[in-house]
């Protein structure tokens, strides 16, 4: 009997302990896959901001919901025959899905690839001058006293969008680990033009003609 109990005993430690080891191996395995998605997720985020005239967070999402929760993330372009196009990334809390929607000029919105397992998704609408401001989440001590203009620049093409130098902030938490990126459009088109006037204008420089070289045969 006691042989009995002390196998029952050794049973129930081995049994819990495969249990044990089970669980972590799952969440390990779903805090590496969630890892890797919000890695990639980022990765596209700023790889698609370096080639667009704005990032910006809308009033609202793509779906036609409130964004005041910094929920979604905007990008605004237009292709060589200047059509605008705006493409999204809109976070659904309760699915924990990062999804991509394509804007059409008619209004439709279409779903694309979805990346999942995100526990937490915040886009949030910055100023270059907040580079320096310690509480701003777009804080960088590399900026800390930097003193730099705040440069916004609407389209008439797609109202809703700021392009210029403004930035979005995103923070991402996959798994409990959170991550940050600045967005920025790198193309950051304004209407600024600079015009440089001399006083007096300088006068043209007149380069004269050179002289054909004439061969002669001896």
């Amino acid at each position: 009997m006691v042989g009995a109990a002390i196998a029952a005993v050794l049973l129930w430690v081995l049994v819990a302990g495969a249990d044990r080891l089970a669980a972590w191996t799952a969440a390990a395995n779903l805090r590496v896959v969630a890892q890797a998605g919000s890695w990639r997720l980022l990765e596209r985020l700023s790889s698609e901001a370096a080639s667009v005239w704005a990032v910006y967070v809308p009033r609202n999402d793509v779906l036609g919901a409130s964004n005041t929760d910094g929920h979604e993330v905007d990008f605004f372009s237009e292709d060589s025959s200047h059509r605008p196009y705006v493409w999204a990334y809109n976070y659904d809390a309760a699915s924990k899905t990062v999804t991509r929607y394509t804007a059409g000029a008619n209004g439709t919105v279409t779903p694309g690839d979805t990346i999942a397992d995100v526990d937490a998704f915040v886009a949030t609408s910055v100023t270059v001058a907040q580079l320096s401001e310690p509480s701003s989440p777009a804080y960088d001590p590399l900026f800390a006293g930097a003193l730099a203009p705040d440069v916004p620049f609407s389209f008439a093409a797609q109202p809703a969008a700021t392009g210029g130098n403004r930035l979005v902030a995103i923070q991402l938490d996959a798994s409990g680990v959170v991550r940050n990126v600045l967005l920025a459009s790198e193309d950051a088109p304004t209407a600024f033009t600079v015009v440089v006037n001399y006083t007096p204008s300088p006068m043209p420089i007149a380069t004269p003609t050179p002289t054909p070289l004439v061969m002669t045969t001896p």
